[in-house]
């Protein structure tokens, strides 16, 4: 159901109307037509002429943050788009791949396999990348599925509702139909989470300790945002090391130790080649910054200030923003705020998901409060998955503060919060729970229903949007 969702979103949002998809686009073509990594410079060159001809036909800049502009789709444009592509103009371009420059190139070595496979076009190599993205998103569904399994063991049918509910999510559904490493990071993160839960049922060992580890290592050569996650991994290793018996205890060792060598040995590689052979820092700029101008002076004050109201409310502190984040950013963005961040719901939707929300919160808080003697009992656990929570939005509040220092501007988006999108799936699994055997498989149809309505009706916009 997850890639049936995703393929459906790939055709229906136009080309590189999903958020830096031209910058993404454009690493894997350095990576694909080159073997290299593409360079930062002080004045970023065009892109390849391939692609900057095909934007300029698709005129993606007027339709970005216009959502009075269409999306070209006549057949008079489709002309000039086929004369465009029918030219094989050079792939190769400047070097530099703008947003996406600095980020580790993992993502983009896969997506350069799929682009060798394609036709010439940028528009067929485009259509086989967000094929592979789409059948990544599967893969995240599904470890958010064993995620739950190992969570909830009882509830075979709270796995399902919450695993659905996570697939029809469309802001994950719809980055999942565009040509972006947060695919990637979305895979690992769910992973991890997985991977916890699982050492958690069944003790530490190597298998548990290699997929904790391998699912960091994955992460951080994604993107360097899942370094939020990382110290929940630690603390979870350490945990389980303290947990465990004589009798266990060398396994135990072993999981750790595989544990670390996965998660450091990659970066480590990462590092020596990124030093010796593509000449660039191993986090140029920051975890996953975006090159700016000098601002003003930095402040470690101001910077932890920046990030409790970014998610929390500000209590006594000098506001930081004139807005409230954790309604208008979080909230109202993971509802659903689509393309470049420039078109949505109806205000009154937000009221009604609201709503829906609460519910949805109050049913998982009775199951956990009706079995407060397991969450007790579970509580070190229960802790880990908040850790990585927090972890998460420090990471994004962090370079949130840098990045508003560096250009005056503001980056963060919800679709930052979708490497934990498991634990959204789990408090839908927990609602589905407090059901119980009588209620529990009709609460989750109604969660899927909703979601899958959800997801319908933000197509149907987005097509609304970009076409009519």
């Amino acid at each position: 159901m997850a890639l049936a969702n995703g393929l459906a979103w790939s055709l229906i949002v136009p080309p590189f109307q999903v958020p830096d998809e031209n910058a993404h686009y454009a690493y894997v073509q350095q990576v694909a037509e080159r073997g290299t990594l593409p360079r930062a410079s002080a004045n970023p060159g065009p892109l390849s002429p391939a692609q900057d001809v095909v934007l300029a036909d698709l005129l993606t800049y007027g339709v970005i943050g216009n959502p009075r502009n269409l999306a070209p789709f006549s057949e008079v444009q489709q002309q000039v788009l086929a004369g465009a592509e029918a030219h094989h103009l050079s792939a190769l371009g400047s070097g530099d791949a703008l947003s996406a420059t600095g980020n580790p190139p993992l993502y983009y070595a896969l997506q350069a396999v799929p682009y060798r496979l394609a036709g010439r076009g940028v528009l067929d190599k485009l259509v086989a990348m967000r094929v592979l993205s789409a059948l990544i998103s599967a893969f995240t569904v599904l470890a958010i599925y064993l995620f739950l399994s190992e969570l909830l063991p009882a509830s075979p049918w709270a796995w399902t509702a919450g695993a659905l509910a996570a697939a029809f999510q469309p802001l994950f559904a719809f980055m999942s139909a565009g040509v972006n490493n947060d695919s990637l990071l979305y895979l690992a993160g769910a992973g991890l989470l997985w991977a916890i839960a699982r050492a958690f049922r069944r003790g530490l060992g190597p298998a548990s300790g290699a997929l904790i580890g391998g699912f960091l290592g994955l992460g951080v050569l994604a993107k360097f945002t899942l370094l939020g996650l990382a110290p929940a991994a630690a603390l979870a290793v350490a945990v389980l090391l303290l947990r465990a018996d004589r009798k266990e205890r060398t396994r135990a060792l072993q999981g750790a130790a595989w544990a670390a060598a996965l998660s450091l040995a990659p970066l480590a590689v990462y590092a020596l080649l990124s030093a010796s052979v593509w000449d660039r820092g191993l986090i140029p700029g920051g975890v996953g910054s975006v090159a700016g101008k000098p601002g003003h002076a930095f402040s470690f004050r101001e910077e932890v200030s920046h990030v409790w109201q970014l998610f929390l409310p500000r209590l006594w502190m000098r506001a930081q923003f004139s807005y409230y984040p954790l309604w208008n950013t979080w909230f109202v963005g993971f509802i659903g705020r689509f393309g470049w961040n420039d078109y949505g719901f109806a205000a009154w939707a937000y009221q009604v998901a609201r709503v829906l929300c609460i519910a949805g919160g109050a049913l998982a808080l009775a199951e956990l409060v009706r079995r407060r003697d397991a969450v007790r009992r579970r509580l070190g656990e229960l802790a880990i998955y908040a850790l990585a929570l927090a972890g998460l939005c420090v990471v994004i509040g962090a370079q949130s503060y840098r990045y508003l220092i560096a250009n005056g501007g503001v980056f963060e988006q919800a679709r930052y919060l979708l490497p934990v999108l498991g634990l959204y799936a789990a408090v839908a699994a927990l609602a589905v729970r407090a059901g119980g055997r009588r209620w529990g498989p009709l609460v989750g149809a109604t969660v899927v229903l909703l979601a899958i309505g959800h997801d319908l009706w933000a197509q149907a916009i987005t097509i609304a949007r970009y076409y009519t």
